[in-house]
Formats: structure tokens, sequence, C-alpha cells
């Protein structure tokens, strides 16, 4: 007969491996649009078309607060994907960003920001809707993100949660920024009068206006006017480290959650079954 705390970690394994498994598909589903989207666009669009470019960022309105979270060296950002996080007291991990080691973080929300953007390649003009991801990882808004708040900063073990932050979709190195809550009070709604700078902060990583993006989705035309999107059939890709950069990520993820699923399997059958 099985004990509670065989029961209690068989489960948690189980649970380990699904999370595994889930993360794999999404790897999948991105090589397999990587694998069959030419690069070779030419210079027709057509409505529907599945495309994978490469081209200049320009950006028309920059995305909310992105002043306060980026160096003004960036330039204009025209959208940054975000997490707000707090110190995870005791424990720490390695940055490799940074290069540095540092005090581990638990995220409680997490989302995307957009102004109007988009990036020219062959002589067009195509705008980025991002829409999709939106409403694949049901992202927060920063407007009325509920800080300082025990029941909504709650927070579930990583392979309980799914957050845009860590989406396979993404790959943003370039612009990297941050700053405490307490900086967003007018956007954020802060529940408590002394939230510290230390305890709860927002960190962002950001599309900025003339550097190089690599994006794959579908084409939506309207009034002779291209806006790259995702769509049940495509997803929408966006790196800043390329093509090859976002292949790299992930490679290296799929690595990782295919050791985290032969773990767990090995686990199970060596204290479960």
């Amino acid at each position: 007969m099985i004990g509670f705390w065989e029961a209690f970690f068989g489960v948690v394994f189980i649970l380990v491996m699904l999370w595994a498994v889930h993360r794999l598909s999404v790897i999948g589903r991105a090589t397999l649009a990587l694998r069959s989207t030419s690069t070779d666009v030419g210079t027709t669009f057509t409505d529907g078309q599945q495309i994978a470019v490469t081209g200049q960022v320009v950006v028309d309105e920059p995305a909310v607060a992105a002043d306060r979270l980026f160096n003004p060296t960036d330039g204009a950002v025209g959208a940054y994907i975000w997490h707000a996080w707090r110190p995870d007291t005791g424990s720490n991990t390695y940055d490799f960003d940074r290069g540095e080691l540092r005090g581990a973080r638990t995220t409680f929300a997490a989302g995307i920001e957009t102004g109007e953007l988009g990036v020219t390649t062959a002589g067009q003009r195509l705008t980025i809707d991002v829409d999709w991801l939106r409403e694949l990882y049901d992202t927060e808004s920063l407007a009325g993100l509920d800080v300082g708040n025990p029941m909504s900063n709650a927070s579930l073990p990583p392979f309980l949660t799914r957050y845009l932050w860590d989406s396979n979709y993404i790959s943003l190195e370039t612009a990297i920024g941050d700053c405490p809550a307490t900086q967003l009070r007018d956007i954020v709604n802060l529940h408590i009068d002394d939230v510290t700078t230390e305890r709860y902060n927002i960190e962002a990583r950001g599309i900025t206006a003339g550097q190089r993006l690599f994006i794959l989705g579908e084409l939506r035309e309207r009034n002779d006017e291209y806006t790259i999107v995702g769509t049940g059939q495509t997803p929408l890709l966006i790196s800043d480290t390329g093509r090859s950069g976002l292949v790299s990520q992930l490679r290296w993820r799929a690595l990782k959650y295919t050791l985290a699923l032969a773990g767990a399997a090995g686990l199970i059958e060596l204290f479960i079954l």
C-alpha cells in the first residue's frame, strides 16, 4: 500500500512531468513554424501569408511607462514584456544575463505593454500585433496591477504557472530595464503605503526603435496595410537575437525540460513504483 508521502511526491513528480511535456510541446510548435516558414519573403505580401522576416523596428508611439523602466540611451521602446517580482528570502540563483549570483525572485504577475510599432522590410512597413500572446497567456496589464496584496501576490511553484515572461515564443536580450513598484504608483495599485524598493519590483525586456528584430507570424491586410499576428495555425515568434538566437534558446530549453521530465520519471520509478 502506498503511504501518504509516497502519494504526495508521486503527484508532485507527475505535475513536473506534465509541465515539462507542455513546455516541450510549445518548443515543438515553435520549431515546426521556424522550419516550415521561409525567410525569403520577396517583395510581394498577401493576406493570410505565413511570414518570417528580419527588419528594423519603427516606433510611432512608445509603450506606457517605458521611460521609467528603461535607460534613455536604449531609445524609444515600442513594446516590452514585464514581470512583477518580490525577493525569495534565503534563496539564491545565478543570473545568466548579468553573469552573477543574486537573490532568488518570486514572480507574481507578468504581461506585455505595447504602443504602436512595426518593422520595415523590403520597403514595406509591417505593424506588430501581440494580442495573440496576450490571449494565450491571459496576461495582466500594468494599469491596475495589485501590488502589496497578499492574496493577489501569492505565487505557485514554477511547474504550476505559465507566465508570458517565460514564454518560449519570445527572445529579448538587448534592452533590459527595471524599477521599484513605487515609481509606478500612478499606474499600479499599491495596497500598502510602505512598499519598499527592495520588496516589490518590475523587470522588463523591450523592443526598441532602430534595432533589428526577427518576427514570425501571419499577415493580415487592411486598406493596403499589413499587420503580423499570431493565430491558431501560426504562432507569433519575436526575437532580437535573430532567428539563430531564438533557435539556440529553444534548444537549450528543450534540453532543460527533457532533463526535468527524465528526472521526475526516474524518481517516480525509484521511490514510488
